[in-house]
């Protein structure tokens, strides 16, 4: 691994261990450094966090064993603006986006993010922004997933909800021989016939997916459907693989709640976007160090912010 530049290992520990940890102003807060150290760390592009937390992925063997997992959030902004001064979603560039946990419309930035798991660590490997301009959420999903094919990744499966499960994401992944587990919207057409008029409240059906070129097993519980291309899968362990995808869920909340992807205050999309992906690879640091002594991910974070212990940067460092 080329050397980290230290300033980038300063933002790392100050992204960790500070209770309020929104701007480098606040991260440096008590720290024996100043703040434009931490501005000079985020002057480093996305792509090298991203390479960062592939490092530590490949360090837990994750290139030869686990899940990845696709899904999308939602970063939201506030701020009200001094009068006579451009509003902060203004200078960011960014859209009016609809907010599925409330159903409101709010000021924000969506990113489709990878992240893997082996069912017990976790660790969010990489993002790209969708600013609703030209690329759909479904091309920055297939550019992720051509970026772990080149980095090497053999997944045991690729998660993702039914907002995912498209042609050209479904076709893309058969033909490269990664098995998947979705989940599937009612009116998909199986064998000529939508989801939800196939008879039947518990179900496992085989057959053809409009648009594919391969057969898929179905299975219908509780009112839900779930489809993959593995044979292995087409009976309840399909549930019980789609369900590991609830760790991408664990990953947004550490990261929103701890690790500075709520209220961020920075001014300049480059800056923003560097700021999100330096939580990634504080994410796979503090999961790695957690696991060595028997802790949770919140456990780690409040031992860190205590000062009862100091974020392990050794899997980063130069020899």
């Amino acid at each position: 691994m080329k050397r980290i530049p230290q300033p980038l290992l300063r933002a790392l520990e100050a992204l960790a261990q500070s209770p309020i940890n929104t701007s480098a102003l606040a991260m440096a807060e008590g720290k024996d450094f100043a703040h434009d150290t931490l501005y000079r760390a985020l002057n480093q592009p996305p792509a090298l966090f991203f390479e960062l937390s592939l490092e530590l992925c490949m360090a837990m063997g994750g290139l030869d064993r686990g899940y990845l997992i696709l899904d999308d959030v939602l970063i939201q902004r506030y701020r009200t603006p001094l009068r006579g001064e451009r509003s902060i979603s203004g200078r960011l560039g960014l859209k009016k986006m609809r907010d599925t946990a409330t159903g409101g419309w709010v000021f924000g930035l969506s990113l489709v993010v990878l992240a893997w798991t082996d069912g017990k660590r976790r660790v969010p490997l990489a993002f790209l922004p969708y600013f609703a301009e030209e690329e759909s959420k479904l091309d920055l999903a297939l550019a992720l997933l051509e970026w772990a094919r080149e980095a090497g990744f053999r997944p045991e499966g690729v998660l993702f909800d039914a907002r995912y499960a498209a042609r050209q994401v479904l076709e893309w992944l058969h033909d490269h021989g990664w098995s998947f587990v979705t989940r599937l919207r009612s009116n998909r057409v199986l064998d000529g016939v939508q989801l939800r008029r196939h008879g039947g409240t518990r179900w496992v059906k085989t057959g053809r997916l409009r648009g594919l070129t391969f057969a898929v097993g179905v299975l219908k519980r509780g009112g839900k459907f779930y489809g993959t291309d593995r044979e292995g899968w087409w009976d309840l362990r399909m549930r019980e693989v789609y369900r590991i995808r609830q760790a991408i869920e664990e990953i947004f909340r550490g990261l929103q709640q701890e690790l500075g992807w709520t209220g961020q205050r920075h001014w300049r999309r480059a800056k923003l976007l560097s700021h999100l992906a330096l939580g990634l690879v504080a994410y796979g640091l503090i999961e790695r160090q957690r696991e060595g002594l028997g802790l949770s991910f919140y456990q780690c974070r409040r031992k860190l912010i205590a000062g009862k212990l100091k974020l392990d940067l050794s899997p980063l460092e130069a020899a």
